[in-house]
């Protein structure tokens, strides 16, 4: 797709600063089809905001807000001509899902910095 791994969607009640790490509860995930490959969005929760004492998945959510989401996910690129984006399913994967793909991901990440960048054009800083 875009070359990322994975994009997270944080739905606590706090905004974060950019860059700013914090440890959050997994929900699930929904997964944009981007130019023919899985592009990952990782739906999560702050595990200090009120969400998460009640939310274990993305079927725990307040009432409208997965096709929310969804609607957003597929329109978010129309603004710039582009067409809808399609998703491989309106419903998120399951949190364990989720949780596999963001270990998948980090597994991933560990080996590039173990090997280096070589000439994949990634900065590894």
């Amino acid at each position: 797709g875009d070359n990322d791994p994975l994009d997270v969607m944080d739905l606590s009640s706090r905004t974060c600063k950019v860059g700013e790490m914090r440890k959050v509860k997994i929900l699930g995930d929904l997964e944009l089809i981007d130019q023919g490959e899985l592009d990952h969005k990782i739906i999560v929760v702050d595990a200090e905001d009120p969400l998460a004492a009640s939310a274990s998945s993305a079927a725990d959510l307040p009432a409208g807000v997965v096709p929310k989401l969804v609607e957003w996910l597929k329109r978010y690129k129309t603004t710039d001509g582009k067409p809808e984006n399609k998703l491989a399913s309106d419903t998120p994967t399951s949190a364990a899902r989720a949780a596999e793909v963001v270990k998948e991901c980090h597994e991933s990440w560990q080996a590039l910095k173990a090997r280096g960048a070589g000439t994949t054009g990634f900065w590894l800083g």
